[in-house]
Parts: C-alpha cells; sequence; structure tokens
C-alpha cells in the first residue's frame, strides 16, 4: 500500500489523481503545513526536504516531489498510459515540460498564493502579489501555445501533464478570466475536471471553507 502524505490545495493533487488512475491502493495522511508538522523530525525522517507531497512506497521508502513522484508511478504503471515510457518518442518532450511545469508555473504559483512568504513590509508583499500574477499569466500564455493534444498537453492523450497544468490554473487569481482569455488551456482544464481520477483528487484538496465554491 501507498500512503500520500498532503496538504489542502498543494501538489498532491496530481498524485492522488495519478494513484486513482493507475487505480493503486493508497491511504492519505494529512500534514498541517501550517502548524509546521512538515518540519517535524518524524516527517523530516521520512523526506528531509520537509515538502508535500511524499508518497510512502510499498518497499518502505519514501519520495518526495511531485514531478518524481508521478513519472516513477507512471513507469511502475506503464498501461494507465499517464507517462511515457522510457525510449518512447515523446519521452523528452513529457521529462522537459514536466519540468517546466514544476519549476517555472508551480514556484510562481507560491508568489501569486502566498506573496508574504517572499517579502517582509506590506508595500513589498504587494509588489510581490502582483509580479507574481503577471508572471502566472506569461506561463499560461506559453502553455495555450504549446498544448498540441487538443484537448490534452500532448498528442498521445492525457498524461499526468494534463493533471499538472489543471491543477495549476486552480491556483490563479481570477480562474474565470484565465480560462476565458486561454480557450486552448481552457478545453484542457474542462477535460481535466471530467475526469473522474482528478475529480476525486480536487474534490478531497479542496480547502472546507471553499468545498462548494466552483
Amino acid at each position: 500500500m501507498y500512503t500520500l502524505y498532503w496538504e489542502y490545495m498543494a501538489g498532491s493533487i496530481v498524485v492522488q489523481a495519478t494513484l486513482e488512475a493507475i487505480q493503486a491502493d493508497y491511504r492519505m495522511e494529512y500534514i498541517d503545513m501550517g502548524a509546521k508538522e512538515h518540519l517535524a523530525p518524524e516527517f523530516l525522517a521520512r523526506n528531509p526536504a520537509g515538502r508535500i507531497p511524499a508518497l510512502d512506497l510499498p518497499d518502505g521508502s519514501t519520495l518526495g516531489e511531485t514531478a518524481a513522484i508521478v513519472t516513477l508511478l507512471g513507469e511502475l504503471y506503464p498501461r494507465a498510459g499517464l507517462t511515457p515510457e522510457p525510449g518512447d518518442r515523446d519521452r523528452g518532450d513529457f521529462l522537459f515540460w514536466l519540468s517546466v511545469m514544476s519549476t517555472a508555473g508551480y514556484i510562481t504559483s507560491g508568489r501569486v498564493g502566498h506573496p508574504e512568504r517572499y517579502a517582509q513590509d506590506d508595500s513589498a508583499i504587494l509588489q510581490v502579489k502582483a509580479q507574481g500574477d503577471k508572471d502566472y499569466a506569461a506561463f499560461f500564455d506559453l502553455m495555450e501555445r504549446q498544448i498540441l493534444g487538443h484537448p490534452y498537453f500532448l498528442p498521445r492523450g492525457m498524461t499526468v501533464l494534463d493533471f499538472y497544468l489543471a491543477m495549476l490554473a486552480e491556483w490563479v487569481s481570477d480562474r474565470q478570466e484565465l480560462l476565458a482569455s486561454r480557450p486552448v488551456l481552457a478545453k484542457l482544464c474542462s477535460a481535466v475536471r471530467d475526469n473522474p481520477a482528478y475529480a476525486i483528487a480536487l474534490a478531497a484538496h479542496a480547502i472546507p471553507d471553499q468545498a462548494t465554491q466552483a
């Protein structure tokens, strides 16, 4: 059995969606990052980076970082078709765009959602947020141009890239405006939200007082 360490509206959305899609046997253990449980000695013993998500594997080891976790799961469950296998012609493109999403995309989302982590006074925090919104918009402009599968990111069909990109689109300041001005991205996000595995993960990760919001 797998154990997924998760937090609300975190990168663990993608990992849970992947676990659901491959029909893995797993359990979830909530880590309250606001209470700094991710920095507790017992968690750091599993994941020294102190980040969420992390995944306990059936062999007793623990793997961190969303991109690493989903790449491994895709290789362990190739029949699910969620990641191109080593040797596939689009394996390189998959790894490249997964890296872009997990660096340029994910890191920018932190400046949008938690600008207070990047500055100390109120004026600077507002500047971080404003620049984060601009950089996030530029990131999604790039994604709009690179989506080739219509509606999915790669022509081969749905992969974890689609889970990842749809998740990032959940975290913008104005999701409605984002999708209204990027029709290709909007189709991808709609298709992913219709996917049962992603829908289960998104519902599980909804912040309690926002669970009824679209």
